[in-house]
């Protein structure tokens, strides 16, 4: 009991909150060296970081112990009396708050669309994930996470059709095949793109979209005209085919893809520039929900975005080419969403009864 008091205790915030707004203030700094995402992993999403040997609290301890601290004194330590009815009302806002970033850091997931004029998809493509996904006569047999084709560098893990990893780079540059001596690439019978085209790890770009993740691997699970030496890497032009046994297998690399419970299809883009200028003032998508047998319009511009089904759907890009228009739509799935509005709601109803409390008992005085 004298464990849960002591946490239970005020001073607690004051302690945390400068801890708290110093990781703030490093976090954001650090975003301009290292990257956004980069940088939220490392202090924000994080129990621990380390500052060389020096081991400090990130920010999911900290409002770890925050949070606990204000559900020890919510639970046990209140007074539960009217007079301090707004105080209590205040907490439980604070916890739904807290509550709220608890299930966005463990569900929120985020990612992009890319929809060609006229065109209609139900695929989002993940920012940092990547995979190999293989098809056997046209059905998704296998999905592989690239941490795990990375992973199996150093172990003996088992992959399909006797692929064996021989090199993985987060972020590549592709080389001419003869420019480049590899040492697992000796004696090799080179298949398709590797027999002119090698990778080449190089320093990962600050944002992760912009990195060109791939890796080389050895087929030995075939025949003698199909084992040997592959590259795959993202936006390939064409997927590895393989044969056997009378089955097609097809492999392709690149970002991880989910497919939502319903599409959207592009029947309209349009991009107003500033005057005498090429540079976009705004633009917008006009965009039709392909739900079933449910199809309805919407407009997607660059401060409206389209919630639909627990996903909102913000204009983000676009691209203009000679072949067409295509939209770029930033898409977040958030089950904490409506969290911070009825926390915050909550927080401003507390202090707003706690001040009527403290009017009234001045009245009688």
């Amino acid at each position: 009991m004298r464990i849960l008091e002591r946490l239970s205790r005020a001073d607690i915030v004051f302690y945390l909150m400068p801890v708290l707004i110093v990781l703030l203030i490093v976090g954001t700094l650090a975003q301009s060296e290292i990257g956004l995402y980069a940088a939220h992993q490392k202090y924000f999403a994080s129990f621990i970081f380390f500052y060389g040997p020096l081991p400090l609290p990130g920010g999911y301890l900290v409002l770890s112990l925050l949070s606990l601290n204000l559900l020890i004194k919510f639970l046990l330590y209140s007074e539960w009396t009217w007079g301090k009815a707004g105080i209590i009302l205040t907490h439980l806002g604070a916890l739904v708050l807290l509550l709220g970033g608890l299930l966005t850091a463990l569900y929120a997931r985020e990612g992009y669309m890319v929809i060609a004029e006229g065109d209609q998809t139900p695929y989002v493509y993940d920012y940092h994930a990547r995979e190999l996904l293989i098809f056997e006569n046209d059905n998704l047999k296998y999905r592989i996470d690239a941490e795990k084709l990375r992973a199996s560098l150093n172990t003996d893990t088992v992959l399909p059709l006797g692929i064996t990893v021989r090199n993985f780079c987060a972020n590549c540059e592709i080389k001419k095949r003869e420019e480049l001596a590899q040492d697992f690439a000796e004696g090799r019978n080179f298949q398709s793109m590797a027999a002119f085209m090698a990778l080449m790890p190089k320093p990962v770009d600050k944002q992760p979209e912009a990195n060109l993740s791939g890796f080389s691997f050895t087929l030995d699970g075939l025949d003698s005209e199909q084992n040997g030496l592959y590259i795959a890497f993202e936006a390939m032009p064409k997927p590895i085919i393989l044969q056997k046994e009378g089955r097609e297998y097809k492999l392709i690399y690149g970002k991880q893809q989910r497919q939502l419970p319903f599409s959207l299809k592009l029947n309209d883009f349009k991009k107003e520039n500033y005057p005498g200028m090429s540079m976009a003032k705004s633009y917008s998508s006009a965009i039709e929900v392909i739900d079933g047998a449910a199809h309805w319009n919407a407009l997607i511009e660059m401060n409206a975005p389209l919630r639909y089904k627990g996903y909102t759907f913000f204009q983000s890009s676009f691209d203009q080419s000679e072949s067409g228009e295509d939209t770029v739509l930033t898409v977040v799935e958030n089950k904490g969403r409506l969290f911070p509005y009825i926390g915050t709601f909550i927080v401003a109803l507390g202090l707003m009864l706690h001040i009527f409390i403290i009017f009234q008992k001045k009245r009688r005085a």
